[in-house]
């Protein structure tokens, strides 16, 4: 029993660092008319991103804060020294949502 409350409370703490995490290395979320079609066509979500992350971590990252599956993550160093990540989501639509639920559309 003793067990099962350690893990539970290891991954607590792990979704907590996860979440403090996401604000330090998601800045925002990129909103213009291109990604407005491609959130609306192709299930895609545009974000800027801390330089330093990889794809794989911005993947965790964003499954574990939207609660939803990613299927692809695909990264882009601007020339002003910005990074962008384009989230395509597994399930159709979810980028239209999450667009709604954070007041982009």
């Amino acid at each position: 029993m003793a067990k099962a409350e350690t893990q539970k409370t290891t991954e607590d703490a792990f979704t907590k660092e996860l979440s403090a995490q996401f604000y330090d290395i998601v800045k925002r979320v990129i909103i213009s008319e291109k990604n407005t079609r491609l959130a609306e066509f192709e299930n895609k979500l545009v974000f800027e991103v801390e330089r330093a992350a990889n794809k794989s971590i911005i993947k965790l990252l964003i499954e574990e804060e939207f609660n939803k599956k990613v299927k692809s993550v695909n990264t882009v160093n601007k020339i002003d020294g910005k990074k962008h990540a384009i989230v395509t989501f597994l399930e159709e639509g979810v980028a239209s949502d999450l667009s709604s639920e954070l007041g982009l559309i």
